[in-house]
């Protein structure tokens, strides 16, 4: 009786000669095959293997950039010391060459241009002080440009941002709570609530920034239904503490910054074209006094504050304008008006300040860096036009009544805003088929 036959299962794939499969194990290192699930890595590999393996991925510059905008939520007392040496750094641990674009030059040109004022100001001392600040908003722009890849890399520096800002509304919200609750209210815009040691003003104009991130981070995690909500709850926080704090520039931009992304959302073109024409007008011509009066009456009567001058702004831009007008191509220096004007304080108006500063040279590079950043943002992506718009419309009450120059939040979101239109996302895996395929990059906001 015979007995039965068997028959081996089929081979996957190419059959493997005899030869080969020696030669494979001849090559391979003598001694103990590393066990244990996932092969642990060995002890030499240190802190410096960790760097050499994430150069190429530019994690550590990510991670320097995260500490980065972290501290910017409410810069410490070291921050315009360091920031421009670590924007440095981060530019060196991305590990790639720099290609710049039209708002990189321009914006290494305000910064050059602004340490060129040290050879005519009356004040250097107060210039080179002033003029470093510029450089170290504009470095750290080009940095997060250079550095923002991905869309990992936006989401750690953009949430560690987001973080920061979630710090200081809670911190104004927790300092209001007593406040409001022996008054048996929720808010009272009458009052203004703020960080103890912070400008009240530039408590409101950073979270207002972080209302942006928020914004920005929602459009980068659409696909993400875990995440989904998270930036627009983080959002409504901050949006909270921006009231609590009586800026009316800052709400009255989020208001403005809403309007425009629906406008944006609906009749595109009319939008983009109303901003470009409406935004330059607005903030030549209100410093200038060119506006109708009763815009300026209803300004100053917003939260029952009124002072007939919407706190000394009327009566110091005209000054400013004087004083421009005798350095009207160079400017006086940074820093040289607010320090020596009879008021003590800086124009508070965007175009003032930077022509005091900086003079008509460095208003077109200023302004120049701000439209190319804008322009590129909105042509790149449907995305980025909302975005684009809604910020335009959001800081242009800042721009024409705060002052916020050479802040780093307000760079460093800019700079997140230009780059969310071009990140690169990981490719989502594909089923097998006959051929290859080429890859190709899926864009991060669909």
């Amino acid at each position: 009786m015979r007995a039965p036959m068997t028959t081996s299962p089929p081979r996957l794939g190419p059959r493997t000669p005899a030869g080969a499969r020696q030669s494979r194990a001849a090559d391979r290192p003598a001694g103990p095959v590393p066990s244990g699930p996932g092969r642990r890595r060995r002890r030499a590999d240190g802190p410096a293997a960790w760097l050499l393996r994430a150069w190429p991925t530019g994690l550590p510059s990510v991670v320097l950039l995260c500490w980065i905008a972290f501290w910017a939520a409410r810069p410490p007392w070291w921050s315009f010391n360091w920031l421009a040496p670590m924007a440095v750094v981060a530019l060196l641990l991305s590990g790639r060459i720099p290609r710049p674009r039209w708002a990189d030059a321009l914006a290494a040109a305000t910064a050059g241009w602004a340490y060129n004022t040290d050879l005519w100001s009356d004040r250097p001392d107060l210039t080179a002080m002033g003029a470093y600040r510029y450089a170290t908003v504009c470095l750290l722009f080009v940095a997060c440009r250079h550095v923002l890849r991905t869309r990992r890399d936006l989401l750690l520096v953009g949430g560690t941002f987001l973080a920061g800002c979630v710090v200081v509304a809670q911190e104004v919200v927790t300092g209001a709570a007593e406040d409001l609750r022996s008054r048996g209210q929720v808010l009272d815009v009458a009052h203004r609530f703020g960080v103890e040691g912070r400008e009240v003003n530039l408590t409101a104009y950073t979270l207002v920034a972080g209302i942006v991130v928020a914004a920005i981070l929602t459009a980068a995690v659409t696909r993400h239904r875990r995440w989904r909500l998270v930036p627009p709850a983080a959002g409504a926080l901050l949006l909270w503490a921006v009231l609590l704090t009586g800026s009316r520039g800052a709400a009255i931009g989020v208001l403005l910054g809403v309007i425009a992304m629906l406008a944006a959302r609906f009749w595109p073109r009319p939008t983009v074209l109303g901003l470009g024409v409406l935004g330059p007008a607005l903030l030549f011509l209100v410093p200038l006094g060119k506006t109708p009066s009763w815009t300026m009456t209803w300004l100053d009567g917003m939260y029952g504050r009124a002072t007939g001058d919407i706190s000394g702004r009327l009566w110091l831009w005209p000054y400013a304008v004087t004083t421009w007008s005798e350095h009207l191509l160079t400017g006086s220096g940074p820093g040289v008006l607010m320090a020596t004007n009879p008021y003590g304080v800086g124009p508070h108006n965007l175009l003032l300040t930077i022509g005091n500063d900086l003079g008509l040279i460095g208003v077109l590079l200023y302004f120049g860096t701000l439209a190319a950043a804008l322009v590129a943002t909105a042509r790149a992506a449907p995305v980025g036009r909302l975005l684009a718009c809604g910020f335009t419309a959001l800081m242009l009450p800042i721009w024409l009544t705060g002052q916020w120059e050479a802040s780093p939040a307000a760079w460093l979101v800019l700079a997140m805003l230009t780059v969310l239109p071009t990140l690169r996302a990981p490719a989502t895996p594909q089923a097998p088929s006959a051929g290859p395929r080429p890859t190709a990059q899926v864009p991060a906001t669909g």
